[in-house]
């Protein structure tokens, strides 16, 4: 298995870096962007285009989850390792939550609260319970090895999670904790997004260099779509796909209907997290090499802006509010 620093396209210290659709406004307002590099959190106003607010956050924080009432960003530290947990209007952390292993990524269930981070290192879920302003570590879930995006159904009820080095993803009655599927997908699955609505669900396959397109209701992968090189993460936007390809510094963009490329779009150095309006006018991808944060429009599938951030942003989760 590949090492935290090896994972990305990049070596530096942290792992390498699921953009998850939820409850925004019609835009967004926010954007809770982690650079690694910084050891910090900042908060991009996204009408002026620039830096708001920055929260240090030590321990090379990666990936990012906020919770169903989008007030509190919890934020992984890999090299804490452990979690942050940030008040997003207050500006600041409030609490640290040590875990072991390799804590990667994280999603939070939108009904209930509960925060599931994946053990990169592991073969296991962590989950924490929210009680008195704060997580509290509440067991683990058995899964593939080396998962790394989460993704969980609106009701709450379903967890699915790509597992790098299994190749794999599994499905996780949220209830039980217990693990009731395992699907086969692409060599190395590493974002996972999940189409509610439609009933499907994509992981960015970073070494066969396509995605896997699955089908929740029989549990099978239905088809691939080529990419860029290394794609790590999906968002979905105006009934297209993106993707964001890191050794190529582009996102790729195909229909949703026919799984077919439309274009590739080209961004910043090493771009991993995107996420996608609620309305699917814009998407925002942070780009791990280049510093920046870039501004696609969905309709024209141009850049129209360059966020400048600090060094080495990922935000590998649900980061828009």
């Amino acid at each position: 298995m590949r090492s935290l620093a090896e994972a990305g396209g990049r070596l530096r210290a942290g792992l390498s870096g699921l953009a998850l659709l939820a409850a925004l406004p019609a835009g967004a307002a926010e954007a809770v962007v982690t650079v690694q590099g910084a050891n910090a959190v900042e908060i991009l106003d996204l009408d002026a285009a620039k830096v708001a607010a920055r929260i240090p956050v030590p321990g090379s924080p990666a990936g990012i989850a906020l919770s169903p009432d989008r007030k509190t960003a919890y934020v992984t530290r890999p090299d804490g390792p452990g979690l942050a947990i940030l008040d997003l209007d207050a500006r600041k952390v409030t609490g640290t939550v040590p875990l072991p292993g390799g804590p990667l990524g994280i999603a939070c269930n939108p009904r209930s609260g509960v925060v599931y981070v994946a053990d990169w290192y592991g073969k296991r879920l962590f989950v924490l319970v929210p009680r008195d302003g704060t997580l509290v570590p509440d067991g683990e879930i058995a899964v593939g090895a080396s998962p790394s995006g989460i993704a969980v159904t609106p009701d709450g009820a379903t967890l699915l999670v790509a597992n790098r080095e299994a190749d794999t993803v599994s499905v996780v009655d949220a209830a039980s904790r217990r693990e009731t599927k395992v699907i086969p997908v692409g060599r190395h699955p590493f974002g996972l997004t999940l189409d509610a609505e439609a009933g499907r669900a994509y992981t960015a396959n970073v070494l066969s260099d396509d995605v896997s397109v699955i089908d929740l209701a029989s549990a099978r992968e239905i088809g691939r779509v080529k990419t860029g090189e290394r794609p790590y993460v999906v968002a979905l936007a105006g009934g297209r796909g993106f993707v964001t390809d890191q050794y190529t510094a582009s996102v790729t963009v195909f229909d949703l209907a026919t799984l077919k490329p439309v274009t590739a779009i080209d961004v910043g150095d090493h771009p991993e997290g995107i996420a996608a309006t609620r309305d699917g006018s814009r998407l925002y991808v942070a780009n791990w090499g280049a510093n920046t944060v870039s501004v696609i429009d969905a309709l024209t599938l141009g850049v129209t802006k360059e966020i400048e951030v600090g060094d080495g942003p990922r935000a590998f989760g649900d980061f828009l509010r």
